[in-house]
């Protein structure tokens, strides 16, 4: 019985949405863009010139990297980034991932 309590914790943090922190601003915010029109650089590095936006952090709770991605990229949507950068992902356990990456803006040519 006394493994009850922690079986009941462990699957309500499974139930809980994706656990992402907020967005640490390093940069200046400029209008919010619709997700979709946010370009995800997940393997190659951006070849454009850019600065940093914010600084995201999601900490587990995903059940899939795609899901995981998807709210990184509404974060930087929100903060008018053109480009998530990825830096880090990792699965956790099955079916829960974590990951770092950066909002950026592509600077004009």
């Amino acid at each position: 019985m006394k493994q009850l309590p922690v079986l009941i914790l462990l699957l309500a943090s499974y139930s809980l949405p994706g656990c992402a922190e907020k967005a640490v601003l390093v940069g200046k915010p400029g209008p919010a863009v619709e997700a979709e029109e946010v370009v995800t650089y997940y393997i190659d590095r951006p070849r454009c010139n850019f600065e940093t936006v914010a600084h995201i952090r999601v900490n587990g709770g995903y059940f899939s990297l795609e899901s995981m991605l998807r709210n990184m990229r509404r974060q930087a949507a929100e903060l008018g980034a053109s480009g998530l950068y990825v830096l880090q992902t990792q699965q956790l356990e099955i079916r829960e991932y974590l990951g770092t990456a950066k909002a950026i803006r592509c600077l004009p040519t």
